[in-house]
């Protein structure tokens, strides 16, 4: 029987395949050495030229919008941050129902050949920087449709739990002076915390506390009393005689996704397969403790987020169908190259080359998020103030974290926040 060409599957497939080596350069470039080099030396304004330049890809695009309002927020531009994040979410949106033809290049090809849909954790995230950056702007109610969003994403996936998120709910609805909402939400960060077997940060225990004794919550305030047993705590009305300097600070840089290949070969014909699963990367801060200090009083930082064991979560549920999809891809691989190399052995040899070639792991994320993320709070007699965090105890000169004469009212609470992203990482599986 003569061929004079393959067979329309495989030279669909073929096409694909080369068309999925351009995908390759993507995924090389968001290995993104060169963003990561300047996030890890604290010099955004470079890393912001970075993201710029790689702007275009519709495949990447929600990244590239990621990045570029986490980059805006930590050069301080909160407004051009949040309207980078709107259009991440527009673009999100329009995600959430993955095309059939996205589906199919992934089972044939190559995850990395769909459109990248951020993770659920990830989608949190964007609300809750949306919201921070309205309380540093002190736009209270657009930090509260901001959180009003979070909640609905929480319904809608009701076995995810981001404590942070909670408890960042909590801190809006008290800006918001609505007291019911804002304990039902620092409820629901206590329980998260427990169902993660998380220790219950200090400044939590105390609002729950708080607001279960002013609300008139009798029972669950006797819970919460046994189980903090501190010593003290601000009563409502002392809390709003005094004045409050919430700092957060965002630090390290989560840690990054790579492939782990396995080559194997065929015993009966000798064709090459690979399967390729990314893997996480073991990533350490620089920074260990943030201390936020005033002219007469100082406290200690609190971890409220592990934003790394939320990025291993995600991965290990999503695991089975990336394992799934790639078997699938073999098969189907496999399948294309027996067809065409019974007619014409080279161009099968050559497809099984491109098969090979083609298979990559999907390492994208948005990877200018923190490691974690830390909280301090200072009660202050109302007046002027000047504060600045120490990090490690110490104050970092080429860092923005001093505010000099912030004048605060009884009953105020002011929030600050300092992106800290200096790290480094080994490339090894744990």
């Amino acid at each position: 029987m003569s061929c004079t060409g393959p067979k329309p599957l495989a030279a669909l497939v073929v096409a694909g395949m080369v068309l999925s080596q351009a995908a390759c350069v993507t995924g090389i470039g968001y290995q993104r050495a060169d963003l990561d080099h300047f996030l890890s030396n604290n010099l955004t304004a470079e890393a912001l030229e970075v993201v710029e330049l790689r702007r275009g890809s519709s495949r990447n695009e929600a990244i590239n919008l990621l990045d570029k309002a986490m980059l805006l927020r930590m050069q301080q531009q909160f407004e051009a941050s949040n309207d980078a994040f709107e259009q991440a979410k527009d673009v999100i949106d329009e995600l959430d129902a993955i095309s059939i033809g996205e589906q199919a290049a992934a089972v044939t090809i190559n995850d990395a050949m769909r459109k990248y849909l951020p993770r659920t954790f990830e989608r949190a995230l964007v609300h809750c920087f949306k919201a921070l950056n309205y309380l540093q702007l002190r736009q209270y109610d657009s930090a509260r449709v901001e959180v009003l969003q979070l909640d609905e994403l929480f319904k809608q996936e009701e076995d995810f739990r981001l404590p942070f998120a909670r408890y960042l709910s909590g801190l809006v609805f008290e800006f918001n002076q609505e007291p019911d909402n804002a304990l039902i939400a620092y409820r629901k960060a206590y329980e998260a915390y427990s169902e993660r077997g998380s220790a219950i940060p200090g400044i939590l225990q105390q609002d729950l506390l708080r607001l279960t004794d002013y609300l008139g919550r009798a029972e669950e305030h006797s819970l919460y009393d046994e189980e903090f047993a501190l010593v003290s705590w601000p009563t409502q009305q002392v809390f709003r005689q005094q004045a409050h300097a919430v700092a957060i600070l965002f630090n390290g840089l989560i840690p990054r996704l790579h492939s782990h290949e396995i080559l194997a070969q065929s015993p009966g014909d000798g064709r090459m397969h690979r399967i390729s699963t990314p893997f996480y990367e073991r990533r350490y801060t620089r920074v260990y403790s943030v201390m936020l200090a005033s002219d007469r009083a100082a406290n200690d930082s609190e971890l409220f987020a592990d934003l790394e064991q939320h990025a291993r979560a995600a991965l290990d549920d999503e695991m089975p169908g990336i394992i799934a999809r790639t078997v699938a891809r073999v098969a189907v691989k496999d399948r294309v190259v027996d067809e065409t190399a019974e007619e014409q052995p080279l161009i099968g040899f050559a497809l099984n080359v491109l098969a090979v070639l083609s298979e990559q792991a999907d390492t994208r994320a948005w990877y200018t998020l923190p490691q974690e993320i830390l909280v301090t709070r200072l009660e202050l007699e109302p007046g002027l103030h000047d504060l600045q965090l120490l990090l490690d105890g110490s104050l970092r000169a080429d860092a923005n974290h001093s505010w000099q004469q912030i004048e605060l009212e009884p009953g105020e609470t002011v929030v600050f926040g300092l992106h800290w992203p200096e790290s480094y990482s080994t490339i090894g599986r744990r």
